[in-house]
């Protein structure tokens, strides 16, 4: 079973999308001001990935799962999922080719599991019963004590098989790591609170609404988009969008187009720094006409001038190697084998021990 791990530190979400490719096709928006941090361990054994996502920047996040997998999410901290407010420990079953909306108002920290259909199919209920057909989402709320000793766990894995030299004597270890996944998987279903099935028709009419806007935000590619195109082009009036926004997504639409069109100047400048690119043609690229409002609004949002970005993405080039995650096979101590032993998830037993914008300016569940 070929397998490897990673771990990843980000400060742009086009970063991580790019890593999540071909199993979580995501799309993130910064909404609250300062620099990101974000980071991402994955262990993938081909037919399973497991990931631990943590950012500390509230986030409009768009996603849709590839086809043939589905995901089994613990949300480690509050979300509000596709217009749903959840608390921690809420774990989300959503199907393939599903469109979601997650905002996150606080630090990011959950623990996604994508599973092959068949791979799915296999395993024991109620895992099992995950993989058929039903096309709806499935979220419920699991007992704290549980979703600590599962982050406790995934935290663990992930210190000791990135820990120095924790790859000698390698062997073929992920089948126990699998076992012990599944079996905390089952302990987070064992006794969950149902959430109401059905928001008020309200609710889902706002989040459909907001939804849809976002939409018209992100293929507006050729020009800048207003509030008031977003309106006419849903037949709703601005006061409606105006509501839908604060309450789905916790900005109004002209910060949310803004941080939209900073985002894409932010990307433009990471991806591009290195061939050439300035900041004053990637200014004009996305629509923004007065360099130095630009400048200001920027910083705000990020924490940096759009400068420093593009220094930075220029010096990456001369890091020859050193942005590279780390990617490699590893054994795990046989305690490992019963992940529930006492004690096991309070310690790290690795090889070594230790354990918004205030200036707006002018996914469909």
């Amino acid at each position: 079973m070929s397998h490897h791990v990673a771990r990843h530190s980000f400060s742009d979400f086009g970063q991580c999308r790019e890593q999540l490719h071909g199993i979580w096709d995501m799309d993130a928006t910064q909404l609250s001001a300062g620099r990101l941090s974000l980071a991402l361990d994955c262990l993938d054994v081909g037919d399973v990935v497991l990931s631990h996502l943590r950012f500390d920047r509230a986030a409009a996040v768009r996603s849709v799962e590839a086809p043939g997998w589905r995901a089994l999410i613990v949300h480690v901290s509050p979300k509000r999922w596709c217009g749903i407010d959840l608390p921690a420990g809420a774990f989300v079953a959503i199907p393939s080719g599903r469109e979601a909306c997650v905002l996150s108002h606080e630090p990011w920290e959950s623990i996604g599991v994508f599973v092959r259909h068949e791979t799915l199919a296999a395993w024991e209920a109620p895992l099992a019963d995950f993989a058929d057909a039903d096309p709806q989402c499935r979220v419920l709320v699991a007992e704290p004590a549980t979703v600590r000793r599962y982050r406790d766990w995934v935290r663990m894995v992930f210190e000791a098989a990135l820990s120095e030299g924790a790859q000698d004597g390698a062997v073929m270890w992920p089948d126990a790591i699998l076992d012990a996944l599944r079996e905390h998987l089952t302990e987070v279903l064992s006794c969950p609170r149902h959430l109401q099935a059905q928001p008020p028709l309200v609710r889902v009419a706002r989040y459909e609404l907001a939804v849809a806007a976002m939409r018209m935000v992100q293929q507006a590619t050729e020009r800048r988009i207003t509030v008031r195109d977003l309106s006419l082009g849903l037949g709703v009036t601005e006061r409606s969008l105006q509501y839908a926004f604060i309450r789905v997504i916790g900005v109004t639409p002209a910060q949310y187009i803004l941080a939209d069109r900073l985002n894409r100047v932010r990307r433009h400048l990471l991806l591009q720094g290195r061939s050439g690119a300035t900041v004053t043609a990637a200014a004009y690229d996305h629509q923004f006409e007065n360099l130095s409002r630009f400048a200001l609004q920027y910083a705000r949002l990020f924490g940096e001038r759009p400068s420093d970005t593009l220094q930075g993405a220029r010096a990456a080039m001369h890091l020859a190697g050193a942005s590279q995650p780390s990617q490699v096979p590893v054994q795990l101590p046989k305690i490992w084998r019963d992940p529930l032993l006492p004690g096991v998830a309070a310690h790290h037993v690795g090889p070594h021990g230790g354990s918004p914008m205030a200036d707006a300016g002018g996914s469909r569940a």
